[in-house]
């Protein structure tokens, strides 16, 4: 492989290099097994597996430079696991798995002589950056980076070669607690400063939650969930009884109360309108004369979708109210108000979108609107494509939902609809002030 030395000395071997695996891999693929004995194809499997994490390892010291040059950034990219999810189509774990690795290689040098001699596997490695990483990224005091891999690399080699690679990883998660556990003070610490909540959706469709806390956090929530949740009753099905289906009710009934409640605590949407659940869907969706079976599925503002069926039945429960949008043949929006009378096209008599202009926007997009970013519409700021200072206007057609990572760098990013964003000058001389905000509503977007 190419030894990484710059000019274009080293960019041929790497080349070079490529092209050699490249033909290796052909000869692989020619390679007939029919007749090759089991013992045969596993070894050779084994080889090919560990050829692989070689090359992953390659990869993720080139991605190490190309990150420090500012290479995603460049390419219109938050961050290198971002760019790895668009340019090399990897899925969110396999992206962050090998970011990490770029991030953290230059502190695993007994981690990578332990593969190098055959010790562990390209897996072990990737487990052991992840636990420094986790643990670098959340301790504090004289535990800089350098000091937590080094403590950390001995206990995590040691259980990469006396147990199971699920067993290693638990030792991972768990390194920043081993390090900083001395006291019952500096391990409550650790434990909250490493604590997370993730919501996602699995492929089949099942919400998916994971989360880690200290015991503070964990009493506030395991009270709200046993207040909320439902007696065991003898006439339900035995399934609703199941502690773990009651502790699940409770969950989402607190979350529903607090919903409701959130507008007197001083809660808002961005934009500022009042919290709410948005579902958005076709008409086929919510049409009772279409079959469920045949009706589109919808989705949330953050993605998550849902069928027919379960739309339909969530604008009954909770008696929600529909509002329509218009689409015209060339794909803009053909309303020009709301149903209560206000503009949906201000033009320069106010510089912030309105909550009711962010509305269709996020039923409009799926995404941020930069390209190749998947970042949900429910996390953007509502952004002038013509910057109001240069005389764009707050009408819908002028309008894109950007993250605040795409919002921050526009001026070196094309949109997906071809606009060159730059920073705007210094408003020109007699420019009207930024027009008042009407009463519960808050910024959105800067621009």
């Amino acid at each position: 492989m190419d030894t990484g030395e710059a000019g274009s000395g080293g960019a041929a071997s790497a080349a070079q290099a490529l092209e050699s695996i490249q033909a290796g891999l052909a000869m692989l693929a020619a390679c007939d097994i029919d007749a090759s004995a089991a013992a045969d194809i596993g070894e050779e499997s084994a080889l090919i597996v560990r050829a692989i994490g070689c090359l992953q390892l390659e990869a993720a010291r080139r991605l190490g430079r190309f990150d420090a040059l500012g290479g995603p950034a460049a390419d219109g990219c938050p961050s290198l696991t971002g760019w790895l999810g668009r340019r090399c189509r990897l899925r969110p774990w396999e992206a962050k798995q090998l970011a990490t690795l770029a991030a953290r290689r230059s502190l695993l040098a007994d981690t990578l002589a332990a593969f190098a001699d055959g010790e562990i596997g390209f897996g072990d490695v990737a487990t052991i950056a992840e636990g420094i990483d986790r643990a670098a990224d959340t301790m504090t005091g004289s535990w800089t980076p350098e000091r937590v891999a080094q403590a950390a690399q001995p206990a995590l080699l040691g259980f990469a070669s006396a147990g199971t690679p699920g067993q290693l990883r638990k030792a991972a998660t768990r390194i920043a607690v081993t390090l900083d556990g001395e006291t019952a003070e500096q391990r409550r610490r650790q434990i909250d400063r490493q604590s997370f909540l993730n919501v996602g959706q699995g492929i089949d469709g099942i919400g998916l939650l994971s989360a880690e806390m200290g015991a503070e956090d964990l009493a506030i929530v395991e009270k709200a969930i046993d207040a909320f949740a439902p007696t065991p009753n003898a006439e339900l099905p035995r399934w609703q009884n199941l502690p773990g289906h009651r502790r699940l009710r409770g969950l989402v009934t607190a979350c529903q109360v607090a919903l409701k409640a959130a507008g007197r605590h001083g809660y808002r949407e961005r934009g500022g309108a009042p919290v709410r659940v948005h579902l958005i869907a076709s008409t086929a969706t919510v049409d009772p004369d279409v079959p469920v079976a045949q009706a589109p599925a919808g989705r949330t503002e953050f993605g998550t979708v849902l069928t027919a069926a379960q739309i339909r039945e969530m604008i009954q429960r909770h008696h929600a109210g529909i509002h329509q949008i218009f689409i015209g043949p060339d794909g803009s929006v053909a309303d020009r108000f709301t149903a209560g009378g206000q503009p949906l096209n201000w033009g320069r008599t106010r510089r912030l979108f309105s909550s009711d202009q962010r509305d269709i926007y996020l039923a409009l997009h799926d995404t941020c609107a930069a390209e190749g970013c998947d970042r949900p519409p429910a996390w953007a700021d509502i952004d002038h494509k013509q910057p109001w200072a240069q005389g764009g206007r707050t009408d819908l057609d002028n309008g894109q939902p950007l993250c605040r990572w795409h919002n921050l760098h526009k001026q070196n990013h094309e949109d997906r609809a071809g606009h060159i964003h730059q920073k705007p000058p210094d408003p020109p001389d007699g420019e009207p002030p930024d027009a008042e905000l009407p009463e519960g509503e808050s910024p959105d977007s800067d621009d």
